[in-house]
């Protein structure tokens, strides 16, 4: 009787292999970071009921941190979503509303005004990109009541790591009054 021989082949795919852990000097990993500046306009007090302003300015610096080195600003990826929120401390105060759902001027990556959070207002842009500012606009109504009021405004970088999340709030103070 003849011999035969059968040979069967399987082929299996490898599972994805882990990443090595970044480690030593010439390891180096590269960060978005967000940071806000803010003020009001005018700068005076403001007439009790009547519109005024609020601009920040987000900026995205990149960092760079790991090796033999301090963490450095330089290099970044661009940002992921950001939000910026502004809350009035009077319930008084609130946004006023615009057609278009913008700011009312803006520079660099373009926020789109369109969530109300309480009394106060969201702005949403996609993506900042590595070492730029955006900077925008937006009109509130005063309190009627006379005296020291307060704005919280704040950048929300959801959905992604930024390098220091600590710098990414501020609190306006404004008064409101008559002119003497």
């Amino acid at each position: 009787m003849p011999a035969s021989l059968v040979l069967i082949l399987a082929v299996f795919p490898a599972s994805r292999a882990a990443a090595a852990p970044c480690t030593g000097v010439n390891c180096y990993r590269y960060y978005a970071d967000i940071t806000i500046t803010a003020w009001t306009d005018p700068s005076i007090p403001v007439f009790p009921g009547s519109t005024h302003y609020y601009t920040v300015r987000v900026t995205n610096t990149g960092w760079r941190t790991g090796g033999a080195s301090v963490p450095t600003p330089g290099l970044g990826p661009d940002s992921g979503d950001v939000y910026v929120v502004f809350q009035p401390s009077s319930p008084e105060e609130y946004p006023v509303a615009r057609a278009d759902y913008t700011g009312y001027a803006f520079t660099g990556a373009p926020f789109r005004c369109y969530g109300y959070l309480g009394n106060g207002l969201v702005c949403h842009t996609e993506s900042i990109p590595n070492g730029t500012t955006s900077q925008f606009t937006v009109a509130f109504q005063a309190p009627r009541t006379v005296g020291s009021h307060t704005l919280t405004t704040y950048a929300d970088t959801y959905g992604w790591t930024e390098y220091d999340e600590n710098n990414n709030s501020l609190t306006l103070t404004y008064q409101v009054g008559y002119l003497a």
